[in-house]
């Protein structure tokens, strides 16, 4: 008996499925029943039985499960190591075969891998913003749980952002979904350590440092006791402000500072890391810090409607967002039924904390984002057309390797190994452009970050530029290699070239392209239109011309309202004696320049319930103010230096308040209490925008700043010549008055409007320049393909001027067909074009979808480039030589 009929062996057909792999516990077991048979056939030949035979063996053998798990092992092994080289000798020789071929073809590879550079860098920048703004945790231990709660009116859509103290601590004692809540208002301090100057500082609650996981580097963050009116004046500072002040962290502590004339002593010194917010320099406590709620009787029950404070908490582990919404809201109905004044329609809102940095640029975000995908879209796109027609030149080659054995998945993964070979090399190159490209970006999406959000070029950046690179690889090229894996060697070797009907799914690719470049021009235009709209927006002043400063009178010496006013009267009276200076005026906010504070209004006459009070936005200023600014009066008059606190309260309202309250234009004379008193209105001005110039204008009022001084003032300096100067001279005028003032936000009221549209006006640059690449990328693939169609129809182009067509008639017949290509792409473009409009318009301001003239723009520039693009290619085809064409046949 042989071993092949013993009982047990595998069948001979196993054999066959090595094609797909070894098995490799099967070939162990067959080898062992061999080395067994065998053993048993000498015994056998000696004179034992069968039986005694096989039993003999087995136990000259041994162990069979112990030899066969022993081998199987070390055959897996060396199977897998086997397996790893086979693969990593085949990438090897595939990678230099495709180094070897795109280096005898440099000029179609060079423009293939640009063309994907310009999309991986576009989509690698992007992510690197993308990545910092919406994926990354918060810098600090808590980040991931924490949120911003603010009041807001029931029923509104957008919430103040801030809240009253007396809300805060309420919400505090009555919640259970967070670990801790924490209360913080931002301000500015003057410092006396050396030169005078302005230390951006915060009143934050004793809960703020845990509440957002913050620890001291040094020292120590505030405790309960800090945080009592009456305590010892503390403060903690960051690493950068000690490093600045004292040399080193440790040679802070201990330290006493004199801030808004209090000296502080400083116990704790935090990383800079983890500052909020993220300018800050020093943090104090509210009770003990100079906070106008403690000031004024922090129990008083008129303070509830003080919401100058944000709010921050941490959410409990395991509650859900919606849960804290939903107990927070409870609490903010009881409180609307304790305290009707100030609390009737007020509820609470609560969203992560995360949505203060994105929340208003995710518009804008996910405009690029959509952009971005476009470009690298009509990359790929492109350099698809360009394969397909390097597919045709090498049909030849691959039907010989298909002749010689070469099976069809061979020569796909040769031919998608040239493809990413040439992908990796553009988008390595893309990733050095996208280290330009973010920060155009970054000022296009987020101009206003905090410091901690750096938008680096890194490894998960990196990772994904590689994987971005080898899809793209893939899918540009899958389409080329499919076809040529089709190609029929006999037929192939016959001819020099693939059939004229392939030439199909180029067009494909290029109608694609110029419908992605309708989308883009048109978005690109409304864009620009947007801005155009932003600059014509009314804004009831006119910045060109004004400098601006702060100064802030908070130590003892200011204690007196009157001490304040005494202040800005003299330099405002000093400012106007520069030489240059045409006027200057002065208020606790310039225009456009963030909101604003808001009163509760009661028009004298017309009664309203109590806690129904409309708020209405409120300026405090001096004369100067509305002819500094060039507002314009409509009726009446604005302040006089003698509406001074001994004279009767008088009051200026802007236009739209007057239309609301009194359209029969008879506002003045009418008496109105905003908070201090009933006022008499003595004029009506031009509306202003305040808080920003988008949106439309809201009711706004100005008191005198001699009636009620703030402790903050904002003065406008209108003056011929250099502002530089100016402001330099107006440096000199406050120090002349108090040498421990110093001036700060010295800016102009031009770089106000001009931050202001800065992200509409990036956003518009950013999508013309990738209106712009997608234009030339469709362009470029429009002339690739009619160049091509026409070099494959020489010998039909050339028979018909041998048969007396007119070569102006061919080059007419090859524009038509690329305006034929065009005219497809741009009606599929406008279609889509009209969709994203629809959704960027949320995003622009001004515009909307149905903006015909950006259409009608769009189709012409596509228009132009198909004429420009297939111009040359028709220029060619008209000077076809006939004799050519009849030697060819």
């Amino acid at each position: 008996m042989t071993p092949r009929s013993k009982p047990g062996r595998p069948p001979a057909w196993r054999r066959y499925l090595d094609f797909w792999g070894s098995d490799v516990a099967a070939d162990v077991d067959e080898e062992l029943q061999f080395h067994l048979d065998m053993r048993a056939a000498e015994y056998a030949a000696r004179g034992l039985t069968a039986d005694d035979a096989r039993s003999r063996a087995g136990q000259r053998f041994g162990s069979v499960a112990r030899a066969r798990d022993a081998c199987t092992e070390i055959d897996r092994r060396q199977a897998r190591a086997e397996r790893h080289a086979q693969v990593l000798a085949a990438l090897r020789q595939d990678t230099t075969y495709a180094l070897r071929v795109l280096r005898r073809q440099w000029l179609p590879a060079l423009a293939a891998a640009l063309c994907i550079a310009v999309g991986v860098s576009a989509t690698t920048a992007i992510f690197s913003v993308a990545d910092t703004l919406l994926l990354r945790p918060l810098p600090y231990p808590t980040g991931d749980r924490l949120v911003a709660i603010s009041t807001k009116q029931i029923g509104s859509s957008s919430s103040t952002g801030v809240s009253s103290y007396l809300d805060y601590r309420d919400w505090r004692a009555a919640q259970h979904s967070f670990d801790d809540m924490a209360a913080i208002g931002e301000t500015d301090v003057t410092m006396l350590h050396g030169e005078p100057r302005r230390v951006s500082a915060s009143l934050v609650s004793a809960s703020f440092f845990p509440t957002f996981g913050v620890t001291a580097e040094l020292g120590r963050v505030f405790s309960e006791n800090d945080d009592r009116p009456g305590a010892a004046p503390v403060m903690v500072v960051s690493d950068a402000f000690a490093r600045q002040e004292f040399g080193e962290p440790s040679s802070a502590l201990g330290q006493s500072v004199l801030l808004n004339g209090v000296a502080r002593t400083i116990i704790g010194v935090i990383p800079d890391r983890w500052r909020f917010p993220s300018h800050g320099e020093a943090w104090l406590p509210l009770a003990s810090g100079g906070y106008s709620g403690f000031t004024n009787g922090v129990d008083n029950p008129s303070s509830r409607g003080n919401r100058n404070l944000q709010v921050f908490g941490t959410l409990r582990r395991g509650v859900s967002l919606d849960g804290a919404r939903r107990e927070l809201a409870a609490v903010a109905a009881r409180l609307r039924r304790g305290w009707p004044r100030s609390n009737a329609e007020m509820t609470t809102a609560v969203r992560p904390m995360r949505d203060e940095y994105v929340g208003e640029i995710r518009g804008s975000l996910y405009a690029v984002i959509g952009a971005t995908l476009l470009v690298l879209l009509i990359a790929c796109a492109n350099v698809a057309a360009l394969q397909l027609a390097r597919a045709a030149a090498r049909t030849r080659e691959i039907a010989v390797r298909t002749a010689i054995g070469a099976s069809r998945g061979r020569i796909v993964r040769q031919l998608l190994t040239e493809s990413v070979v040439l992908s990796l090399g553009g988008g390595a190159l893309g990733v050095v452009l996208a280290v330009w490209a973010r920060e155009l970006i970054r000022r296009a999406v987020a101009p206003s970050t905090p410091a901690w959000m750096t938008f680096d070029i890194d490894g998960r950046v990196l990772l994904f530029a590689l994987a971005v690179s080898v899809l793209a690889g893939i899918a540009f090229g899958v389409a080329p290699a499919l076809r040529l894996a089709d190609t029929r060697a006999a037929t192939a070797l016959r001819n020099a070239t693939v059939g004229g009907s392939r030439s199909g799914l180029q067009r494909g690719f290029v109608i694609a392209q110029v419908a992605i470049s309708v989308m883009l021009v048109v978005s690109a235009s409304l864009a620009l239109e947007s801005v155009r709209r932003v600059s014509r927006i009314p804004l009831g002043i006119d910045p060109d011309g004004v400098a601006t400063f702060e100064i802030t009178m908070q130590s003892a010496r200011y204690d007196h309202p009157a001490a304040r006013a005494r202040l800005v009267a003299a330099v405002e009276a000093q400012l106007r004696a520069i030489p240059g200076v045409i006027d200057a005026g002065a208020a606790d906010r310039m225009p456009i320049d963030g909101c604003c504070s808001q009163f509760p209004m009661v028009i004298d006459g017309r009664p309203v319930s109590e806690g129904h009070e409309p708020f209405v936005t409120g300026t405090i200023a001096t004369p100067g103010y509305f002819a500094t600014l060039h507002v314009r009066v409509l009726s009446g008059r604005t302040f006089t230096a003698g509406d001074d606190a001994t004279a009767p309260r008088v009051m200026v309202i802007n236009q739209t308040l007057a239309n609301t309250y009194w359209p029969n234009g008879d506002a003045l004379g009418h008496q109105v209490n905003t908070g201090i008193g009933e006022a008499t209105i003595v004029g009506v001005v031009q509306d202003v925008k305040q808080a920003t110039i988008f949106g439309a204008p809201e009711p706004q009022f100005f008191r005198p700043y001699a009636e009620d001084p703030w402790t903050r003032a904002v003065f406008a300096v209108r003056a011929r010549g250099d502002l530089a100067q100016v402001a330099a001279a107006a440096r000199r005028v406050v120090r002349s008055i108090d040498p421990t003032m110093p001036i700060f936000n010295v800016r102009t009221l031009q770089d106000v409007f001009d931050e202001a549209t800065l992200t509409t006006r990036s956003l518009s640059k950013l999508l013309i320049a990738f209106a712009g690449i997608a234009l030339v990328l469709a362009a470029t693939g429009l002339y690739g393909l009619i160049s091509f169609v026409v070099a494959r129809r020489t010998r039909e182009l050339g028979l018909r001027v041998a048969l007396g067509a007119e070569p102006s008639r061919v080059a007419r017949m090859v524009m038509v067909d690329a305006c034929a290509l065009a005219g497809i792409g741009v009606v599929l473009g406008v279609g889509g074009a009209t969709l994203s409009a629809k959704w960027l318009a949320s995003t622009l301001y001004g515009v909307s979808a149905r903006e015909s003239l950006v259409y009608v723009v769009a189709v012409l520039i596509l228009g132009a480039a198909a004429l420009a693009a297939s111009y040359g290619p028709a220029k060619r085809a008209s000077r076809a030589d006939p004799m050519d064409a009849l030697r060819a046949e």
